[in-house]
């Protein structure tokens, strides 16, 4: 996995500053280069009988100064020499990101997130296009609060465990695994313990997924999902969620169920999402 460049979208609120704040720290762990994006809107605003649209330059210039102020911070408070390109663009945040992700080889997009609503509107999309859905890029979501830690013991979380060996997804896992010499846990969901044939765990936890890999499998049940992920990562002092976010998965489920659950999924640690 590729994560010599690292692109974080900003603008400027607190959930902003925390995600770039964990950004840096990433970053610096791994020697990389960041690019800051910032996306801007031109406002309009309306007189009696008039619209007034202020000068596009001079909200360049003033978006332009935000971004330097915001990037000096950031060097200051964690020592960072490794370079830093802001990017400014005025448009649609997910068109530009899916720009940037192709013209600069980004190879890692980390977000931020304010809470388990919103996080279900930028994974799975509904109205509007999501940053994951439109981009193969694997991206790192930061729940609103959470401060970088090191990255010790990974989770890989799915519900078809044999088809997991035959995916792209799976290299990049034991990439990001190694890169970070964590612990892997693989995390498989059933519908229950009851009706399993025992049999099956057992050849289940003999599936090779990760050649070379060192990696433990744990089960857990499909019902009260959310509740059931949230208490394996608590239980286990989880420092990172990886999901792949594909239809009819584990990952779709999460973000599909009712808005009580939705809310529930207020996850401690990031998610990040690795396609096929």
């Amino acid at each position: 996995m590729n994560m010599e460049t690292i692109l974080i979208p900003i603008d400027f609120s607190e959930v902003s500053k925390n995600t770039a704040e964990y950004g840096i720290q990433f970053a610096k762990e791994r020697n990389a280069k960041l690019i800051l994006l910032h996306v801007f809107h031109i406002p309009v605003y309306a007189g009696d009988d008039v619209a007034f649209m202020p000068p596009y330059d001079e909200l360049e210039k003033s978006n332009m100064i935000g971004m330097k102020k915001f990037e000096k911070e950031l060097r200051e408070k964690y020592s960072f020499t490794n370079p830093i390109e802001n990017v400014l663009k005025s448009g649609f945040l997910i068109d530009e990101i899916a720009d940037l992700v192709e013209v600069k080889a980004i190879g890692l997009i980390i977000m931020g997130i304010s809470d388990a609503g919103k996080l279900s509107e930028i994974l799975i999309g509904s109205n509007s296009v999501g940053v994951v859905k439109n981009t193969n890029c694997p991206t790192l979501i930061v729940p609103e609060g959470v401060k970088y830690r090191p990255i010790n013991t990974i989770v890989f979380a799915c519900d078809d465990i044999e088809k997991i060996a035959e995916t792209n997804a799976a290299k990049q896992i034991a990439e990001f695994v190694e890169l970070f010499s964590s612990k892997l846990i693989v995390l498989t969901v059933v519908e229950s313990f009851e009706t399993l044939d025992q049999e099956v765990l057992l050849e289940a936890k003999k599936e090779i997924l990760f050649e070379g890999l060192s990696y433990s499998v744990h089960f857990i049940e499909g019902d009260n999902l959310v509740k059931n992920i949230n208490n394996f990562i608590e239980k286990h002092n989880v420092d990172l969620l990886i999901m792949i976010p594909r239809k009819h998965t584990i990952f779709s489920k999460l973000f599909h169920e009712s808005n009580t659950k939705k809310m529930a999924f207020n996850s401690p640690i990031p998610l990040l999402a690795i396609h096929e």
